[in-house]
């Protein structure tokens, strides 16, 4: 009965040591696993972290090429506008000053100046909001207008009635003293303000009017 007893108590010792040996391997290789799993979740994110900061940095590059790009042509459409209206502006005079140059060379560099102005904002007028592009359509026509005002009374030419010629000074001074001083300065602020909130140096202009 003793040595049944022995044999019994010897054996479930045994047991209870690889039962125990068994927990103790299995944790130790759960253990394993886990850290080797920590291991590549924490290469795998560093590597997503990497391309995705090395993305950014693409984006933030492509971002500012674009951004610095339409600063450039947001200011070569601005200056081209100056340009061009400076020539009829003094077309349309009333009284020059000093040294004054004859109307055909005036005109042949109104034509010049307004062509190039608005065959750029054409060639770039995907860099522009709508606003900026309805306003400068409105300034294109008031620019037409006047031109169109003083190419008829060329056409015309000085031989011409009376009440005709008194006629057509009088589109020119409306045309000078109107459409070009008051309406298209009015244009050109506006546009001016549209460039600026395009550019983020300046909030929405209804906001700033408020």
């Amino acid at each position: 009965m003793n040595e049944i007893l022995k044999i019994l108590i010897g054996t479930t010792s045994i047991s209870t040591v690889i039962i125990f040996l068994g927990k103790y391997i299995l944790n130790f290789l759960r253990d394993i696993g886990a850290e080797k799993y920590k291991n590549e979740l924490s290469q795998q994110t560093i590597k997503f972290k990497s391309g995705l900061d090395k993305e950014f940095e693409k984006f933030k590059i492509s971002y500012s090429n674009v951004f610095v790009e339409q600063i450039v042509i947001i200011k070569k459409t601005y200056k081209k506008l100056i340009q061009a209206e400076r020539p009829l502006e003094y077309l349309l005079r009333p009284i020059k000053f000093g040294v004054i140059r004859p109307d055909e060379e005036v005109a042949k560099e109104v034509v010049e100046k307004a062509n190039k102005l608005f065959e750029f904002f054409d060639e770039n007028e995907l860099i522009f909001n709508k606003k900026s592009s309805e306003t400068f359509t409105e300034i294109r026509k008031k620019y037409l207008e006047v031109w169109s005002t003083y190419s008829k009374k060329q056409f015309l030419g000085e031989r011409i009635p009376a009440d005709v010629f008194k006629e057509l000074n009088t589109e020119m001074q409306v045309a000078y003293e109107q459409k070009l001083k008051v309406e298209m300065q009015k244009l050109k602020s506006l546009l001016r303000d549209e460039f600026r909130v395009q550019l983020g140096l300046l909030d929405e202009i209804d906001k700033k009017d408020n």
